[in-house]
């Protein structure tokens, strides 16, 4: 609870301080929270890796943003819609790559998401192609619609919060235990009675619902849309978020989301080949600290301590 509190403090200071710069920072840190969190469920909790995350965030940022303009809906609604949307396809999806391993889960999630991306650059008549879509139309509470970043900020800590919550008490429960067996050994897990196939099919249709989410909610933030935010890089920048955070750290998501997004607009004068940097940067997070880089930071100080202490002696 005392995270909790101290987060709700840090985003009050935040609102409070009237730094334009600083409450866009937050309210695309608790964006990009909620798939990386999906992504921490599936991925550092289940063992099943994932490079098409980016294909179940821009799903559902079109989806809902298509049903609210094409059809008129309720842009609360069309969230709702979308999400079981991508829901429907990660539940198709998980049977089918699923029976695959290592690797080839890797390849296989890599090509739906270049698939997703490719469909969303050339369907002009649906999405607009490159051009993208123009007029998403905002948030509303009861009349009022939630256009700038100070508006929007609390509603999306709000969900992004909840999301956080829920994942705690899924890794605590008897559901926990077994989500982190298959990650474990997916034969361990089985010969304990685990549904195995349809526990890791469920943790990537949470996982999606929580990606399709944050789309939704920066569709209608934003207000345009485009496919270049939804392309293979969002999805490395999404795995190196939760490699140095941790992989099996919750809350480590937010610090690695932090850390990323601040990193990237140090190397926006790079353009496009801010990915080589994020890429090797996730190798040598893979390689030298598993743990993540908050684990190490925590660390640091106390080896120091025990070593003067030993030196002392």
């Amino acid at each position: 609870m005392k995270r909790y509190l101290s987060m709700a403090v840090v985003l009050a200071a935040v609102c409070l301080s009237g730094s334009d710069y600083l409450i866009n920072l937050a309210v695309i840190v608790g964006l990009y929270s909620l798939p990386a969190l999906g992504l921490a469920l599936l991925w550092g909790y289940t063992g099943q890796i994932s490079l098409g995350h980016a294909a179940f965030y821009g799903l559902g940022a079109y989806g809902s943003a298509l049903l609210s303009m094409r059809l008129g809906i309720s842009p609360w609604l069309s969230i709702l819609l979308a999400m079981a949307m991508v829901g429907v396809i990660c539940k198709g999806i998980g049977w089918l790559v699923f029976r695959l391993h290592g690797h080839l889960l890797a390849m296989a999630t890599l090509g739906m998401g270049i698939i997703v991306h490719i469909g969303l650059v050339e369907m002009h008549w649906l999405t607009g192609g490159p051009n993208g879509l123009t007029g998403v139309p905002p948030l509303s509470f009861f009349g009022w619609e939630l256009i700038s970043s100070t508006q929007v900020l609390p509603f999306i800590w709000l969900v992004c919060l909840a999301a956080l919550y829920c994942s705690e008490n899924l890794i605590r429960s008897g559901m926990g235990l077994a989500i982190r067996t298959v990650g474990e050994s997916e034969m361990a897990a089985a010969s304990l009675g685990v549904n195995v196939p349809g526990l890791k099919q469920a943790i990537l249709v949470l996982s999606g619902l929580f990606a399709a989410a944050s789309g939704a909610l920066y569709a209608h933030y934003i207000g345009y849309l485009s496919p270049g935010p939804f392309d293979v890089g969002f999805s490395i920048k999404l795995l190196l978020m939760v490699a140095i955070g941790g992989f099996a750290q919750i809350w480590g998501v937010v610090f690695g989301v932090l850390f990323v997004t601040i990193l990237g607009e140090l190397l926006k004068p790079l353009g496009g080949y801010d990915i080589v940097v994020f890429g090797a940067l996730l190798v040598c997070v893979i390689l030298y600290c598993p743990n993540g880089l908050l684990q190490l930071a925590m660390r640091m100080p106390f080896k120091k301590t025990l070593a003067a202490r030993g030196g002392e002696s």
